[in-house]
């Protein structure tokens, strides 16, 4: 009964890295000089001009 349990634990893990080595987890750079909630300017290739704005995209990103 082991041998069935240890089976479809490695075929478990097995699915699982397969579908996270095709997430896609790279984030674009912000080569525009603004912040992509609110347009405000921001410094080097930030994606944000503050806390706030971040807290908030996040927010709504979440609730797509």
């Amino acid at each position: 009964m082991s041998d069935d349990l240890d089976n479809a634990d490695k075929e478990s893990r097995l699915m699982l890295e397969a579908t996270l080595s095709n997430v896609d987890t790279e984030v674009p750079d912000n080569n525009t000089g603004r912040c992509i909630w609110c347009e405000a300017k921001v410094k080097d290739n930030r994606r944000w001009c503050s806390i706030e704005c971040r807290d908030e995209h996040t927010k709504y990103a979440n609730k797509l």
